[in-house]
């Protein structure tokens, strides 16, 4: 439940840090804050990108919707490689399989939203979630496709 709330505590510690003399001893930024967080394969650029948004929940928000166009297409990309390699019985389950993960992470997003809420960073953190659990089975995918190019 940690990761549940990094967003908004990465965005309130960079408004923090902002609101401080330049003099202040140096404070975690937005993206080591998340990075602790995150799973592997989230991008370089998306840390960046966070950081040159510091406080803007508009560039923050800009950031996360090009991190999730990424992984959407890292998801896809390792979903259609794994589909090529496998035979006819281990395709089939895939596509179950991938079909009951699309079903959770839209339930999901649903019950995050009603806890979260529909405030601005209530959204960003919702999105950072989501694009974690996106690159969470990209990275499983990878690590399927990896064993399948084994065989």
């Amino acid at each position: 439940m940690k990761m549940l709330c990094t967003f908004a505590v990465a965005i309130a510690a960079a408004a923090t840090v902002a609101s401080h003399a330049a003099g202040a001893a140096a404070e975690e930024s937005t993206s080591q804050i998340i990075r602790q967080h995150a799973p592997k394969g989230i991008t370089e650029a998306f840390y960046q990108c966070l950081d040159k948004a510091d406080s803007s929940t508009i560039a923050s928000a800009s950031c996360l919707t090009t991190e999730q166009e990424r992984q959407d297409k890292r998801l896809n990309a390792n979903y259609k490689a794994l589909l090529a390699r496998l035979n006819p019985e281990a395709k089939k389950e895939l596509v179950l399989a991938e079909r009951a993960w699309l079903k959770f992470q839209d339930a999901n997003g649903a019950l995050e939203s009603s806890v979260y809420g529909s405030e601005i960073i209530a959204n960003l953190q919702v999105t950072q979630n989501e694009i974690f659990r996106i690159c969470e089975r990209a990275n499983a995918l990878e690590d399927y496709l990896f064993v399948a190019n084994l065989q």
